[in-house]
């Protein structure tokens, strides 16, 4: 039996420190209202209930779920966006003959630097000036112009790992730039895609500040901001509902995780490190 080392210890606790938020945000979606505000906190439910989660399916006649759905369709709609202009601009910069080609790496690159709040009151007046404040439509345009560029980058450092003899032998054989770009490049950059897909999500997923800013109606609210206006009021927090809708809204995220990991951890080490 190997012996138990020093850093085994410190993995070990900061194993457990990184465990607990999640573990006590689960335990109290499954407490009870008595059980949640009593004291001193117990570290288990002392009676189980999913009451909770049954409320986020019956609250106000399914406001949150009204919520939820608005948040799968901008994320999923942000996603293919982002997407398909970051595999295409990434392989542009990467391996087409474009003049100023420095230019829009660098403009890339400041842009990535810049925080979004310095951007909130310009993209504010441009929504405004166009119509489109509180509509999808600004949200995803706001998502796509603010995550794309990081997207790209990740993208041409994959593009890049691709030699250029590789393109050069398949148009002597006869094949055409598109099929070049789909046959050749493409499928040795799936991980890659798989990684900005991820950070697409979870970027949006997660977002709060420009869903209360641009999408603060009803119609087209996420579960984030929806959700904070539900269990947060002038008279407490329902803490058996926020938790609850929030481990519902982490399982989306996470089984997208689950199954495209392979290929985020791959795609991180082989573009995003290079």
């Amino acid at each position: 039996m190997r012996p138990v080392t020093k850093k085994t210890w410190i993995n070990a606790v900061l194993g457990v420190v990184f465990i607990l938020p999640l573990y006590w945000t689960i335990v109290t979606s499954l407490k009870d209202r008595t059980e949640i505000y009593g004291t001193p906190p117990s570290l288990f439910p002392k009676k189980p209930t999913l009451s909770n989660y049954i409320r986020i399916f019956t609250l106000e006649d399914g406001l949150y779920l009204g919520y939820f759905k608005n948040t799968v369709i901008i994320t999923i709609i942000t996603i293919i966006v982002i997407v398909v202009v970051s595999v295409l601009a990434g392989y542009g910069l990467s391996k087409l003959k474009l003049k100023g080609k420095g230019l829009m790496l660098a403009s890339i690159m400041a842009a990535i630097m810049i925080p979004f709040q310095a951007l909130l009151n310009p993209l504010y007046s441009t929504m405004s000036k166009l119509g489109l404040l509180n509509t999808m439509t600004s949200m995803v345009l706001i998502y796509a112009t603010f995550h794309s560029p990081f997207c790209i980058y990740m993208m041409k450092n994959a593009f890049d790992m691709i030699p250029d003899s590789l393109l050069e032998s398949a148009k002597l054989d006869g094949a055409g730039s598109f099929k070049v770009f789909l046959k050749i490049c493409l499928p040795f950059t799936w991980s890659s895609v798989a990684t900005i897909a991820v950070y697409a999500a979870y970027t949006t997923w997660n977002d709060y500040l420009i869903a209360l800013v641009f999408g603060n109606s009803d119609a087209i609210k996420t579960f984030n901001v929806g959700l904070t206006n539900l269990a947060i009021s002038q008279y407490g927090t329902d803490w058996g509902l926020l938790t609850s809708s929030s481990i519902v809204g982490l399982v989306p995220i996470l089984i997208m995780f689950v199954f495209l990991q392979k290929y985020f951890i791959k795609g991180m080490l082989s573009g995003a490190l290079k």
